[in-house]
């Protein structure tokens, strides 16, 4: 390889972390974000949403690239397909979920846990999530 190729390549190494970084510390913002009780749960929309942008500019930048180098934007935006999905079906079952997380807050006994067990299993959030 001669070296203004050479120079090339580093500096589109360069460019393809530059906008990678940001790409991942949002999806694990984002993933942080959905360990907030319930109501501030949902401030993890804004950092996928704005992952899923930038991962669409990443990929329009590696269009010219081989495929190889598309396989780890393409993940991420899979994983944030399915935690925003994830969000998606609280905010469609907000009552049940709500209503689970907070028996299981104040649960203190095994017992106690069993009935927040039956509470999700007798509502359709026990179809969706086993």
């Amino acid at each position: 390889m001669t070296e203004p190729q050479q120079e090339q390549e580093i500096a589109f190494a360069r460019e393809k972390a530059k906008r990678t970084l940001p790409v991942a510390l949002l999806v694990l913002l984002g993933l942080v974000a959905m360990y907030l009780p319930l109501p501030k749960r949902f401030v993890a929309f804004l950092p996928l949403i704005v992952a899923i942008v930038l991962t669409i500019r990443l990929l329009r930048f590696l269009s010219m690239r081989s495929g190889r180098e598309k396989i780890w934007p393409v993940f991420t935006l899979v994983i944030v397909g399915m935690l925003l999905s994830t969000l998606v079906l609280q905010v469609a079952f907000y009552g049940t979920v709500s209503a689970y997380e907070e028996c299981l807050a104040g649960a203190q006994t095994n017992l106690a846990q069993a009935d927040c067990e039956k509470l999700k299993e007798s509502s359709m959030l026990g179809l969706i999530v086993r």
